[in-house]
């Protein structure tokens, strides 16, 4: 591979997949919009980030007009898409929130033959690897490993390994979901590997319960033995092991959830972007639950970005 050069480049990758949403009422009236795990965390580290760093959405599309909309509506959030491929005679995903009264959310995919599936397949690790040197960062999650074939991830992994090793930095968020598995064993086996390279882990403390059985915070860092672990719990103070010590940062209170749809992501977004620009652990978690405290509040995984406007970086570097 050729020397790493993502040092001397401020940027970002955020790697996965980018579905067609559809979001309101069952067999009632729906909008249309787009989003995805990956791409929700792209957008807000867009909308956090100075003009200086880069972040680019590694995935791929298809040759259908929906798909080539969806890569306009990217470019149009200020996402970098020159590294997305398109694959002809594939389509893009499709998934529909459902809502609960409490806010609570559930999905249902249409993805199985999606574009993105096939992303890695036919790029040996090699390459791979000298695409994501151009990157200081590389961001990717549970999903963004589940939906490739088994070939795709083989070679996502090794090229991981390549670019850890060349100094790259790489952020993993757990985001597991057990519908997008073969099996638990398979999932396990992916997310310790990938534990081994991660510098920064996002995990969400109810999937380390079902995905490893986890029954304490104690358990989920036995588990994840990456320099920097942040346990996400919702409203509830977030954990964080770094430098042998446990941090706790108390999330932002909402009286009125509307729909905790990215969550997550955005929380994940915030804490990246806080690390990025040189805040601590502790300033880079607050920034992370007060994006998040604005993205619960409204319905949709990306919010108007009105909304989140107020947000400044400086408040907490």
């Amino acid at each position: 591979m050729n020397n790493y050069e993502g040092s001397n480049h401020p940027s970002i990758a955020c790697l996965g997949e980018c579905m067609i949403e559809l979001s309101g009422q069952r067999f009632g009236e729906v909008k249309q919009g787009w989003g995805g795990d990956s791409y929700n965390t792209a957008v807000y580290l867009r909308r956090l980030l100075p003009d200086s760093i880069s972040v680019s959405y590694l995935t791929a599309v298809g040759d259908d007009p929906l798909s080539q909309e969806l890569v306009n509506r990217w470019q149009s959030n200020g996402i970098d898409t020159r590294y997305v491929k398109t694959i002809s005679g594939k389509t893009s995903g499709i998934y529909q929130i459902l809502v609960d009264s409490k806010g609570e959310r559930r999905f249902v995919y249409w993805r199985n033959d999606s574009a993105a599936k096939y992303q890695f397949d036919d790029r040996s690790a090699t390459e791979i690897a000298r695409e994501l040197s151009s990157f200081g960062w590389v961001y990717l999650s549970g999903i963004s490993l589940a939906v490739l074939t088994d070939k795709g991830r083989s070679n996502l992994l090794a090229a991981l390994n390549l670019y850890h090793q060349q100094g790259g930095r790489i952020v993993f968020d757990s985001n597991y979901r057990s519908i997008l598995w073969e099996s638990k064993a398979v999932s396990q086996k992916l997310y310790r590997e990938i534990a081994k390279i991660s510098d920064i882990a996002l995990l969400t403390y109810d999937d380390e319960q079902t995905h490893f059985n986890a029954t304490s915070t104690s358990d989920v860092f036995n588990v994840w033995y990456c320099s920097e672990v942040v346990i996400k719990r919702g409203h509830q103070p977030c954990l964080i092991r770094f430098e042998n010590s446990i941090v706790e940062v108390d999330a932002e209170h909402v009286s009125s959830v509307v729909d905790t749809t990215a969550a997550g992501d955005s929380f994940g977004a915030g804490y990246i972007a806080g690390r990025v620009m040189g805040c601590s652990v502790a300033s880079a978690a607050s920034l992370g639950h007060q994006v998040a405290a604005q993205v619960i509040q409204y319905p949709g995984a990306v919010i108007p970005e009105t909304a989140t406007a107020h947000i400044k970086m400086g408040d907490f570097v």
